[in-house]
């Protein structure tokens, strides 16, 4: 797009409203929580108790604070002491220099469940979802303070989508 959207005029913000009440359930906060607390009685769901408040590590964000920049040709090196890596990624170059991308996962504030189609467009944006946790779908999202629609992430969906004002699907109409 050449012209700037602004997503959070009031006709748009409607719009996402239509989204986050077609396909944000309810809110599973202090269902995980609570849950977490009892992890070692559902085995089955352990590593999803223990990690429903882990948000997903940014590797790229890791290596850089680490002082890695990666090249056009995809290949990486240190800024100050010029070292080289042959890694094929972000996550790749982290593991290789131990460099703990968990440090900079963004906190998991809030638990909402989901519609399995919001969570395949969350997970595409980077957002950590739960699959199959007890039956739900559960979004595990890394802001709170304020309504889910004005989510920079649900901003983009709905851009995506083109359902924003005077885009292709408006959904103003």
């Amino acid at each position: 797009m050449n012209k700037k959207m602004d997503y959070n005029s009031t006709e748009n913000q409607e719009i996402k409203g239509k989204l986050v009440n077609r396909d944000v359930i309810y809110l599973a906060s202090t269902l995980v929580f609570e849950l977490a607390k009892k992890a070692e009685e559902f085995p089955d769901y352990q590593d999803d108790l223990y990690g429903a408040f882990e948000g997903i590590p940014d590797y790229e964000k890791a290596a850089t604070q680490n002082g890695w920049m990666q090249k056009k040709d995809g290949s990486f090196y240190h800024k100050e002491n010029k070292e080289k890596s042959d890694a094929e990624g972000w996550q790749e170059l982290c593991e290789e220099q131990d460099i703990d991308a968990y440090e900079y996962a963004p906190e998991i504030f809030e638990h909402w469940i989901v519609t399995d189609w919001l969570a395949d467009k969350l997970e595409n944006h980077g957002q950590k979802v739960l699959r199959d946790f007890f039956g739900m779908t559960i979004w595990c999202r890394p802001t709170t303070g304020q309504a889910i629609l004005l989510d920079g992430v649900i901003s983009e969906i709905c851009e995506e989508m083109e359902i924003l004002k005077g885009q292709k699907n408006d959904w103003s109409k």
